[in-house]
């Protein structure tokens, strides 16, 4: 069995429970864990980034669960750890670019990904786009204000 197959199939069984136990493993870099998360269907949403402890992390989603995860990835030591990710904390954290990644995997129903897509999407647009967006939101309130009357 090869190291890949051996950390998804360590992946397979620890993310199944990730919303009860957070998973640790040893780990060759971190784009053997983005083979090994998506042979288990979790699609990394946001980049790659060094945090201020010293450990790269990067989000995923699982589509089937409809969970979110932080990846936690410890270069000196090889250590990976795998927490249940909150989808407030996730979504406040990505950038506009990473949201619409996420928005074509996930449910939009989701009022947080509403409000906070909507508030990235208007900081991100510029000219034009934003008078598009402003002209789009106001027939959307004038369409919701002429269905609240007809009640």
């Amino acid at each position: 069995m090869s190291m890949i197959d051996s950390i998804k199939d360590e992946l397979a069984v620890g993310l199944k429970l990730i919303a009860y136990k957070n998973l640790t493993i040893q780990l060759p870099p971190m784009a053997a864990l983005d083979d090994a998360m998506m042979a288990d269907g979790w699609v990394g949403v946001s980049e790659v980034t060094k945090g201020e402890d010293g450990l790269y992390h990067r989000y995923y989603y699982d589509t089937a669960q409809k969970n979110y995860a932080l990846a936690m990835l410890d270069a000196a030591t090889c250590t990976c750890n795998i927490v249940v990710a909150d989808e407030n904390d996730v979504l406040e954290k990505l950038s506009f670019p990473e949201l619409k990644v996420l928005a074509g995997l996930i449910d939009k129903k989701s009022v947080s990904f509403i409000r906070i897509y909507s508030e990235k999407e208007l900081a991100a647009a510029s000219g034009e786009e934003l008078e598009a967006l402003n002209e789009r939101n106001q027939k959307m309130i004038d369409e919701a204000e002429v269905a609240l009357r007809k009640r």
